[in-house]
């Protein structure tokens, strides 16, 4: 059911950035630089991607390999890299092609590159894999959540999806269960809530574990601004964080409401709607 959302695609370089400092990325000849807005080039077009600053750098590529630039734009962290992350927590992880390390803003290697898989640090750990199996490690390398597990999903506010042998659960930062492994799937937490996948139906759970929307929808969605999507027979519609029916399961394609409106398709006509469920012009997207 998956196929009925609207991808959000998250900033890349075909897309205008403007920064802290009024800078900006421009297009020439298909490559990307920065300039100053009003004119002045930092940075030559020279790059296939310029990805967004965090902490202070970003990530970029030549088309094959990826390195880093600083808000001057000077490129502090040669491209050398077959996969990357953006910088989190003062480490970014990345590979050599052949394993995962980490490196701090000077391009020195604080961890080896001796990982399948690396993710980003989050309050001080981060999921990784060795030998197909996935835990988590402390900025040391101290394995803090054994390496029992297919798959981790970065912690938030204390707490980390894992996954072991087709189902998903919740554990805490000592590793311990706070939702036990009982379903196929679980997405990230959004405002308080995330969407679990029970017996190939999907509802909502707490921070708890306490199922607050019961498992019915063929499809359910993260909440945004207080709705999620969910779907029915390939019919979708938004409910609000009580499990109650806002928008009616109409739509044949659904987005995610971002700024009060959610792109979505009905009958093949692809419009805009705001929170009310009523169509709106919006980015040049007409209701007629």
């Amino acid at each position: 059911m998956k196929n009925i959302v609207y991808a959000i695609l998250l900033l890349i370089a075909t897309q205008q950035v403007v920064f802290a400092q009024q800078l900006e990325t421009f297009e020439e000849n298909g490559k990307y630089g920065i300039k100053e807005t009003g004119g002045k080039i930092l940075v030559p077009a020279r790059y296939a991607e310029i990805y967004i600053f965090s902490e202070g750098m970003a990530m970029v590529s030549d088309g094959e390999l990826y390195g880093y630039i600083d808000r001057t734009g000077k490129e502090v962290i040669a491209i050398q890299y077959t996969e990357a992350t953006s910088f989190s927590e003062g480490l970014a992880s990345v590979s050599n092609g052949s394993a995962w390390g980490y490196i701090d803003k000077t391009g020195k290697t604080v961890l080896p590159f001796e990982y399948d898989e690396g993710n980003s640090f989050n309050e001080g750990l981060a999921f990784v894999s060795q030998h197909g199996y996935a835990g988590a490690i402390d900025k040391t390398g101290k394995v803090v959540i054994p390496m029992i597990y297919d798959y981790g999903i970065s912690f938030s506010q204390g707490l980390a999806v894992v996954e072991k042998e087709g189902y998903a659960g919740i554990i805490d930062m000592r590793g311990n269960f706070v939702v036990p492994m009982k379903y196929l799937e679980i997405d990230e937490f959004s405002m308080g809530l995330a969407a679990v996948n029970k017996d190939n139906k999907w509802g909502f759970i707490n921070r708890q574990g306490v199922e607050i929307i019961k498992p019915e929808y063929d499809y359910a969605f993260a909440f945004s601004e207080g709705l999620a999507g969910i779907t029915i027979r390939d019919k979708g519609g938004y409910i609000d964080l009580q499990g109650n029916i806002v928008i009616p399961l109409i739509y044949d394609k659904l987005g995610q409401f971002i700024n009060g409106h959610s792109l979505v398709e009905l009958n093949g006509k692809q419009f805009y709607i705001n929170t009310r469920g009523n169509c709106v012009d919006y980015e040049g997207v007409s209701c007629k």
